[in-house]
Order: C-alpha cells, then structure tokens, then sequence
C-alpha cells in the first residue's frame, strides 16, 4: 500500500538521494573493512567471506565449531549479541554466522568485542 509520503519519498531518494547513498556504501565498506581487520587480528580462527553486494556478512566458523546455531545460542546467552546462524538461510550453513555491518560504528564494535568475548568463552568451554 502507499500512502501520502511514499511518492514524494521514493521520487525524492531516486532523484537526490545519489550522494547520500554513495556516503553511506563508503561508511558500510569501512565497517566491513573493520570487521575483517579486527577478526583477523582477535579472532583469526572466524574468517569472513568476501562480499561486495550487502551489508551482511558471512563468518566461517569451522574452524571453531559446525554448529554454528549452538555458537550463536552461546554468544547470545554470554553476551547478549544478536547474530545469526548461517543455518537460518538454508543450504550449508551449519559453519557460518552472519553479521550485520550496516550500524554506527561504535556499536559495531562494542558487538565485536562482543564476538570475541563469546567465542573465546565457547572454546574455552568446549575443549576436548
């Protein structure tokens, strides 16, 4: 359904919104830029995907885990972040988180501490 705004907002974002969004496709790649950094150098067993389409990323998780529903459940539970399991979205998913990184910075990177808090808590819980 429309209703009175939505013309003049869709017209409005087509026509003018050109600079606001090549500002914010500079800011998510940024943002992807750190989560790839910041895992690499805290979590180097969590390796993400390359990805050049969407602000959500995929994080492989085998080497740490193939249930990554357990490990999201974990993470949730011990630290509150909200990620999802890559078994949500079907196919082989069962190694893979996914990420959001289309926030302000400062709360992706509290929810990156986060990630490393929860997933060094999990290995330290699950060592055989």
């Amino acid at each position: 359904d429309f209703n009175a705004f939505s013309w003049p907002a869709a017209v409005a974002a087509f026509t003018e919104g050109g600079e606001w969004l090549d500002a914010l496709n500079v800011y998510i790649d940024a943002n992807k830029d750190r989560v790839e950094a910041f895992l690499s150098a805290e979590v180097p067993d969590l390796e993400v995907l390359p990805s050049e389409a969407t602000y959500l990323m995929w994080i492989f998780t085998g080497n740490i885990t193939d249930d990554s529903e357990a490990l999201q459940k974990f993470i949730r539970k011990e630290t509150g972040l909200y990620v999802c399991p890559g078994t949500w979205y079907r196919g082989d998913g069962k190694s893979f988180l996914r990420l959001n990184a289309a926030c302000p910075r400062i709360l992706l990177d509290a929810g990156l501490e986060r990630l490393k808090e929860g997933v060094l808590k999990y290995r330290a819980e699950n060592r055989t």
